[in-house]
């Protein structure tokens, strides 16, 4: 078996296009994803960017937090295209495989956006689509979370440092994948996230780690 971990950059509609929002507000720009061997070691990965078809320019608060500029996807794929690309390469991998998201966000943004610009896809691509796997919640669900946490927030709890740029969407994948690993490796868990999770089990749900942190260092200071 192996994995998939992807992730997308998006990227809003024109104002203008008032009854286009409504079935879907962004259009992705990035699709990134790596390949995972049954080890959780990375042996491949798929990057491409995506030129939008309701916005002319990547608006200036997006472009700040992707990196991804106006100039840069004027020669991209569609989204179709785009998209084609991914499932194709999917179907490459000759081993079943599971696709790993952060968050359900991903997914609902690729269903929308094929509702929105009239996209079907085949029974194949389909199925993947709708098998994506919530990464968010298992790591939610193993640390006791009442309250979905962020990608960089996920990492930083498992004693990572955040590797590239964040809301690069490759990047993001990576380190998503990193997660994963950590996860689905019973030592690794141990190692990376004993003590949080049995720190959360012993305050109430949704309490913030920071604020578990320094309860628990008042405790040794006394």
């Amino acid at each position: 078996m192996k994995h998939i971990v992807i992730d997308l950059e998006m990227n809003p509609l024109d104002r203008k296009f008032k009854k286009e929002k409504v079935i879907c507000g962004r259009e992705t720009i990035q699709i990134g994803a790596v390949l995972l061997d049954d080890q959780y070691q990375e042996i491949a990965y798929f990057n491409t960017l995506v030129k939008p078809q309701y916005n002319e320019r990547i608006e200036r608060k997006f472009e700040r937090l992707t990196g991804i500029k106006t100039e840069m996807v004027q020669n991209a794929p569609s989204f179709k295209d785009a998209i084609e690309q991914f499932f194709s390469w999917c179907h490459n991998i000759k081993e079943e495989i599971h696709i790993h998201q952060w968050s359900g966000s991903d997914s609902a943004q690729i269903t929308k956006e094929l509702e929105l610009k009239k996209i079907c896809l085949n029974s194949d691509n389909a199925n993947l689509l709708q098998a994506f796997q919530d990464l968010q919640k298992e790591y939610g669900d193993k640390l006791g979370l009442s309250k979905a946490i962020s990608l960089k927030e996920a990492v930083m709890y498992a004693g990572l440092d955040f590797s590239g740029k964040e809301h690069n969407a490759l990047d993001d994948a990576k380190n998503t994948a990193a997660l994963l690993k950590i996860l689905r490796t019973p030592e690794l868990c141990k190692v990376k996230l004993e003590n949080v999770i049995n720190a959360f089990r012993t305050k109430p749900l949704g309490t913030s780690l920071g604020e578990l942190l320094c309860f628990e260092e008042l405790n040794i200071s006394a």
